[in-house]
């Protein structure tokens, strides 16, 4: 089952109409994933490079969610891969009711380390109190009492 992106930012008409401008239709794409795109465009055609291609892990893991991107470039698949992630950061953030001051411990942790929300950035990367700086996605977090 394809994993929908829809926490994902895409492009507006801003980034359709510059697209466009350079013979790219990024319509309906998400805004790295369009970005990243018009970088091959401009890698590819005005620096005359090769684009890189995905390893058979990401392509393995970008296929566990839905996608296939063995024929895309490295950056387009890594902008994938990276969405996907987001998503399941956001996903698990909104499911979880995770907010700061919430406690929460690691979903593989042997140890049972319980760590207190400080605050979550926008991609879903939380950073706990009074732990200098630790964090974790929050895709790998499960909350506790």
């Amino acid at each position: 089952m394809k994993i929908k992106l829809n926490k994902i930012r895409k492009v507006g008409k801003k980034q359709i109409d510059f697209a466009g401008k350079i013979g790219l239709n990024v319509a309906g794409e998400t805004f790295s994933v369009a970005y990243a795109i018009i970088l091959d465009l401009i890698d590819k055609e005005f620096l005359g490079k090769e684009l890189g291609c995905q390893s058979e892990k990401q392509i393995e893991l970008a296929s566990k969610f839905g996608y296939d991107i063995s024929k895309l470039s490295r950056r387009v698949g890594d902008s994938i891969i990276n969405d996907i992630m987001v998503q399941l950061n956001l996903e698990a953030i909104e499911s979880n009711g995770f907010t700061s001051g919430c406690s929460v411990m690691f979903r593989f942790d042997l140890n049972d380390i319980k760590y207190t929300i400080s605050s979550i950035t926008e991609d879903g990367l939380i950073y706990f109190k009074g732990r200098q700086g630790n964090r974790g996605w929050a895709r790998n977090l499960i909350k506790v009492d």
